[in-house]
């Protein structure tokens, strides 16, 4: 059995994706960006990064290209990408629209990866990626159409972000008419299958109109080394925890809310976010200068698994997401976590995390009040969280059914 996998622009999960279903024994192609080879040193790459806004990119690119994976069956659309980023920079610059220059991109990499389509029985795409062709070469040779799709549905996140609109400087927030999510609704309609990652995005799905039998729900695994992280639930001052995009749509405002109002009652506490600050919204001075608030900025993941073994409470208030690898990890790692329905999050409220109503910092700073006073709650929460990813979120486990569900697809 074969599947094509094409992962669009950026990386997303779909590298490792494929690691984990080419260890239950399908033969596995990749369709990637560019993948640097060693000739080119990470200084350069970075500085490359630098001109478009992104940090360490070296470490980003070469996960594209891991051990557990052969190069030679990884296929690249190296033109497509500097495209795009090109693109991007004429953007900052008001050339072009974000939407016209994602179109555009997104359009040269279905175009680009056309070539790679071939000799497979299954096209697995990340949604967006099946344009200019890519899915309909794909049918025409006989293969079955998994679409990839990792948040909720377009109509959901314009809902969601829609509150939002009075806390950003800029209203970058996604219009339902974009011509990139028409695109991407076009690739999940023309999908023999949509594959999602919580029943929170399935619901949304559904509740815009999609068949309910055409989405399949499977978990993103988490890498066992985030297991158990946390030996100790013995604490003086609360240590909370963010990880993340520190941004609006993350709920960051949410949270110099919820942190001022404990300032106010002389709350003891820390705080550590650990992710790149977003310039959506003004954090104020206080925040910033707090002897208790450390703005890290983003870490390798060795080091931010240091702060999840001795933080006692990760908080995570978002509007929408599909479903948060970082609330996950957080949980595996056996963190009592804080955070909404919309995070797609395997968390069942006052058993293995806490769950609070999305736009609303009273009832986060509340949350961390009462979890704060509580630690057996806290303990019995953080073990629970563990158990649920160790024992339902690994990615054997997502490969097998990916693997089940392939087979499925193939039989009919």
């Amino acid at each position: 059995m074969k599947s094509i996998i094409s992962t669009g622009q950026g990386r997303l999960h779909l590298i490792q994706s494929a690691i984990a279903i080419k260890e239950q024994g399908v033969d596995v192609e990749v369709i990637t960006g560019w993948v640097p080879g060693k000739h080119f040193p990470d200084k350069f790459i970075n500085a490359m990064g630098k001109l478009v806004g992104r940090s360490n990119l070296a470490y980003g690119l070469r996960k594209r290209s891991p051990k557990g994976f052969p190069r030679e069956q990884i296929r690249t659309c190296s033109f497509s990408e500097f495209y795009i980023q090109f693109l991007f920079i004429l953007t900052g610059k008001k050339f072009l629209t974000r939407d016209k220059a994602a179109r555009m991109g997104w359009k040269a990499f279905g175009t680009e990866s056309r070539k790679y389509i071939r000799n497979s029985e299954i096209f697995h795409v990340r949604s967006g990626a099946g344009r200019a062709g890519a899915i309909e070469k794909a049918r025409a040779q006989g293969m079955k159409v998994v679409v990839d799709h990792s948040i909720a549905h377009p109509g959901e996140i314009k809902r969601q972000l829609d509150k939002l609109l009075s806390e950003s400087k800029d209203s970058k927030y996604i219009n339902i008419s974009d011509g990139f999510w028409n695109n991407v609704l076009k690739d999940c309609e023309e999908a023999d299958v949509v594959l999602v990652n919580s029943d929170y995005v399935k619901d949304t799905f559904v509740a815009h109109g999609f068949d309910a039998d055409k989405i399949k729900v499977i978990h993103l695994g988490i890498d066992e080394s985030f297991h158990s992280l946390k030996k100790s639930y013995e604490s003086g001052t609360l240590r909370l925890v963010f990880t993340g995009n520190f941004g609006v749509r993350k709920g960051a405002h949410l949270i110099v809310a919820a942190i001022e109002e404990l300032v106010q009652k002389d709350f003891p506490f820390t705080l550590d976010v650990i992710g790149n600050v977003s310039n959506e919204f003004s954090i104020p001075d206080w925040f910033r200068n707090h002897p208790g608030i450390t703005l890290h900025g983003s870490m390798p993941q060795d080091q931010l698994k240091t702060f999840l073994a001795k933080s006692d409470l990760y908080i995570f208030p978002t509007y929408v997401e599909g479903a948060a690898q970082s609330v996950k990890e957080a949980m595996a790692a056996g963190l009592p976590v804080i955070t909404t329905v919309n995070s797609g999050a395997p968390v069942t409220h006052l058993e293995n995390g806490f769950l609070i109503p999305d736009d609303n910092a009273p009832a986060l700073a509340a949350a961390i009040e009462q979890l704060g006073a509580d630690l057996f709650l806290r303990k019995e929460m953080g073990l629970k969280a563990a158990e649920t990813i160790r024992t339902g979120h690994t990615w054997e486990r997502y490969a097998q059914e990916v693997t089940e569900l392939y087979k499925s697809m193939i039989s009919a």
